[in-house]
């Protein structure tokens, strides 16, 4: 007998949403959306020239740096670049030369959320999940703000990700809630990433084109 959800799956992966499916035949759908998303996005990323990233980079850290003080930044978790994602350890560095606080997050479990080290230069740093660094031995932290890569995003701050869901849980359960900012390349924009309820917005999204602000 033919699976009429998995059929629909196939034939409709433009519109991972349609009315029509069972809520299983949806979830299925919006799951392999998402994967055929993610794949062109990252063959996207890792295609840009060495001078195309440095410069949307430069343009991008520097709104970022903007946020951080217009919002008082004192405490932000960055990220380790990892697959061709903005490369921020310059904007690392002109943080902690203005006195602010950095840490770099940590896997500590499957779907827990991720916690944060704090990261100065020299410290020792080991291999965590997917072969990303982190701080080996420093003190755990709380940021204010937290800097996280983009896949894709879009225009209502929602991101897409790697599909692992750790800062969508980090957010969830944060308290104090800290500000968010994804960061990526312009060209990552989705018309929409069909959020379901454990998707959390970014509070900014920002790219080398504008800054998006999330809206109440």
């Amino acid at each position: 007998m033919q699976n009429t959800d998995a059929t629909d799956v196939e034939n409709n992966m433009d519109d991972p949403m349609k009315p029509g499916l069972s809520e299983i035949g949806q979830e299925a759908q919006l799951i392999a959306w998402r994967k055929q998303r993610r794949s062109e996005l990252l063959e996207l990323r890792t295609s840009f020239s060495e001078e195309q990233q440095h410069r949307a980079s430069e343009m991008v850290l520097n709104r970022v740096h903007s946020i951080f003080q217009a919002q008082g930044t004192r405490i932000a978790g960055f990220y380790w670049p990892f697959r061709g994602e903005i490369e921020v350890l310059p904007l690392i560095d002109r943080f902690l030369a203005e006195g602010g606080t950095a840490a770099l997050p940590m896997v500590v479990g499957r779907s827990r959320p991720l916690t944060f080290r704090l990261w100065m230069p020299g410290c020792p740093m080991v291999a965590g999940a997917f072969g990303i660094p982190y701080p080996a031995e420093s003190r755990v932290l709380v940021p204010d703000t937290l800097v996280v890569p983009l896949v894709g995003y879009d225009d209502c701050c929602y991101r897409l990700g790697y599909g692992g869901g750790y800062y969508d849980r980090t957010l969830a359960v944060a308290e104090p809630k800290p500000l968010s900012i994804g960061i990526g390349f312009a060209s990552l924009r989705l018309e929409t990433i069909w959020p379901q309820q454990y998707d959390v917005p970014m509070d900014y999204v920002v790219t080398e084109a504008e800054t998006i602000r999330r809206r109440a």
